[in-house]
């Protein structure tokens, strides 16, 4: 393994991806060096450019919003660039680069911190075949990896990025309502999150569709039946597809510039 990795900012989401490369030749460029001891085994850079000439690959992981600032400071490399970031296009990249270059955009999510994520990429039509199966392995040490086409990252920002605030407010919600009932447990958030895990663990197992195994927990007449009359009377699932559509079209608000994060 010849090839060397910059990685432009090492935030949460950037370092997880690093301390899942062990064995890789990294380089590290974050403007907050305090981020530095959180790493071992990697290299540090004082600039975006020294870090940028350093590697093969350029991992963007700064935020949206500084986005701007750390490409026009290395504008006109000619380097393979991996963007980490929501809603900013490949597009948008090469014009703050000033080149066409191969560029991938990913979607990753948080669950990448713990080794059990879900990364959405897609890339323009400048990488090549072989590295681009090189990065799609690289993320697959922390990451399950799904290949789409640009046009589909935003949305697929609803259904994996973000998806994850949604699964602990409902969580969270479950929590509440149990204190509430008096179940004070000392591990009763660990209990949910348990029935949460087996709940879609059995769905992966058993390949069946959720609808089937919603109606084999749902008894005529029974307990869950009254829960889930509830949800149905004020539009759950409505609720869960506006928030997605919401949650695209802000993607899509921060990719085009037009709308400050």
């Amino acid at each position: 393994m010849n090839k060397k990795l910059t990685f432009l900012g090492a935030g949460n989401m950037a370092g997880a991806i690093i301390k899942s490369l062990d064995g890789y030749d990294i380089c590290i460029y974050d403007k907050n060096k305090a981020v530095y001891d959180n790493f071992k085994n990697v290299k540090f850079s004082d600039s975006a450019e020294e870090a940028v000439n350093y590697g093969d690959y350029i991992i963007l992981g700064v935020k949206p919003q500084n986005m701007e600032e750390i490409l026009t400071e290395i504008k006109n490399k000619d380097k393979i660039f991996i963007s980490i970031a929501a809603g900013i296009t490949i597009e948008r990249i090469e014009s703050l680069l000033e080149v066409h270059v191969p560029v991938v955009r990913t979607m990753p999510n948080m669950p990448m911190m713990i080794g059990k994520g879900v990364i959405a990429v897609s890339r323009n039509d400048l990488v090549p075949d072989a590295d681009f199966e090189f990065i799609c392995e690289m993320f697959k040490r922390t990451a399950e990896v799904l290949t789409v086409p640009e046009e589909h990252i935003n949305a697929i920002t609803s259904v994996t990025s973000s998806a994850p605030a949604y699964v602990y407010l409902f969580i969270k919600a479950i929590y509440d309502s149990a204190l509430s009932q008096g179940l004070h447990y000392d591990n009763m958030l660990e209990i949910i999150c348990h029935m949460v895990a087996g709940s879609a663990e059995m769905l992966l197992s058993t390949g069946k569709l959720p609808g089937e195994l919603i109606n084999m927990v749902a008894s005529k007449g029974g307990t869950t039946e009254a829960a889930l009359k509830v949800f149905n009377e004020n539009n759950f699932a409505e609720i869960i597809g506006k928030a997605m559509i919401n949650c695209t079209e802000r993607a899509e608000e921060i990719g085009n510039g037009k709308e400050k994060i």
